[in-house]
């Protein structure tokens, strides 16, 4: 979904909403436009893959009628982003969706902002606990994930998956851990992650997904192809992408989501 978002009283720009992103990200282009100065190195890494960005802050940060003020973001290339006439910007991450309550309808492609709680009492459907990530080695805690515990029809154990609006498949890390083992006949999927680079990606065979009452049938799963080791991450096992649901409540004030299937 994009979005759009002022940025130091500048724009609107367009901004992919990404809650799979724990910091929000702007372009090198924009941080030019903005006058944003070069504050820390940061190293970003992913499934596969790390480079090199640096961090800076925004005065102010707005979507609609919601601002955080002296945001922080990473610079980083978002060119692999563009397509289809896009011109994406940036991508607001999680350290500045936390502030708010928010609705994501997938159906007519709206997301809302609550900073009053108004919003939450409204909202009907069980309350989802989301899980919490362990503290950094250092002690410092971590910023608040979307990690929900769901039962797969072949597995022997719940999978921890990180709901995600900013990818369109969802995958496990390290599907080798636990079952399902085998692969699926279908051909490999290629794709362009935020870093530029092509990754190859093999299916596994479609799961029934649980939780609670709510029932996902036949989702498709995907890999990296040749993963067998460590995934990178002992937290969760995966990313689970939120265009499976027609609309999702998040509430960051009491840790929870409502899903509303297709």
């Amino acid at each position: 979904m994009i979005v759009p978002v002022s940025a130091n009283g500048s724009g609107p720009f367009e901004f992919l909403l990404d809650t799979g992103t724990q910091i929000t990200t702007v372009d090198p282009s924009l941080a030019v436009e903005l006058c944003l100065t070069n504050k820390r190195a940061e190293e970003v890494a992913g499934i596969g893959f790390q480079a090199a960005a640096y961090t800076a802050h925004l005065d102010l940060l707005e979507s609609g009628s919601h601002a955080v003020a002296n945001q922080k973001v990473l610079v980083y290339d978002l060119q692999s982003l563009q397509s289809n006439g896009l011109s994406i910007r940036g991508v607001l991450g999680e350290d500045f969706l936390e502030h708010f309550d928010i609705l994501i309808d997938n159906a007519h492609g709206l997301l809302c902002l609550d900073d009053s709680s108004a919003m939450r009492a409204s909202v009907k459907g069980t309350h989802i606990a989301l899980s919490t990530l362990d503290n950094t080695p250092g002690g410092a805690p971590l910023p608040r994930s979307l990690i929900v515990k769901f039962h797969l029809s072949d597995a022997m154990r719940p999978v921890h998956l990180w709901l995600d609006s900013g990818t369109n498949f969802s995958f496990l890390y390290n599907p080798f851990e636990y079952p399902p083992r085998r692969t699926s006949p279908d051909a490999p999927q290629r794709s362009i992650g935020k870093d530029g680079a092509e990754r190859v990606y093999v299916a596994l065979p479609a799961q029934d997904l649980k939780i609670g009452s709510l029932e996902l049938p036949k989702v498709s799963l995907f890999t990296l192809a040749g993963t067998r080791g460590d995934s990178g991450t002992r937290d969760f096992d995966g990313v689970l992408t939120m265009g499976l649901f027609r609309r999702i409540f998040i509430c960051h004030a009491d840790h929870f989501v409502v899903l509303e299937a297709r």
